[in-house]
């Protein structure tokens, strides 16, 4: 993949932020699987099911091809869905990359969801978006 130069100058400080969080997630991606997983996270059974369907459409977005850089995240996702199937485990073991994604990926949700605009007739779907905001957030708390 060929690189492309930006100038900074040109681009709003939003968009700034945006590249940044971009290249610390790939940064992120590219060290799971390779370190042990030693930090244990005690689950509740709706966070498991919660998190299992949240981990199910984040391995959509990501091609399930035989790229290299791509199956270790696949194989993290496999792993974490495993686990949260099984109801008699109540603990997940990550290393330390993996957590750190994990909560980037839930952050980077909860703030795209605060930022969601709706109009006025669109109240069902405003209600849906905080009742899923609020999961997002108490899955959040207990992995932090």
């Amino acid at each position: 993949m060929k690189t492309q130069k930006v100038n900074p100058s040109t681009m709003n400080p939003m968009e700034m932020n945006n590249i940044s969080s971009m290249m610390s997630s790939m940064n992120l991606i590219q060290k799971i699987g390779k370190s042990k997983r030693k930090y244990n996270i005690e689950i509740g059974k709706n966070e498991k099911k919660f998190l299992a369907k949240f981990l199910e459409e984040a391995k959509k977005q990501f091609p399930s091809g035989n790229d290299s850089g791509v199956k270790p995240l696949i194989s993290f996702f496999d792993y974490l869905i495993e686990i949260c199937k099984n109801k008699k485990i109540n603990e997940i073991k990550l290393s330390y990359e993996e957590l750190e994604f994990l909560k980037k990926m839930l952050s980077d949700s909860v703030k795209g969801m605060e930022d969601m605009k709706f109009k006025w007739y669109q109240f069902l779907k405003k209600s849906m978006v905080k009742i899923m905001l609020k999961q997002y957030r108490m899955l959040l708390k207990t992995i932090n």
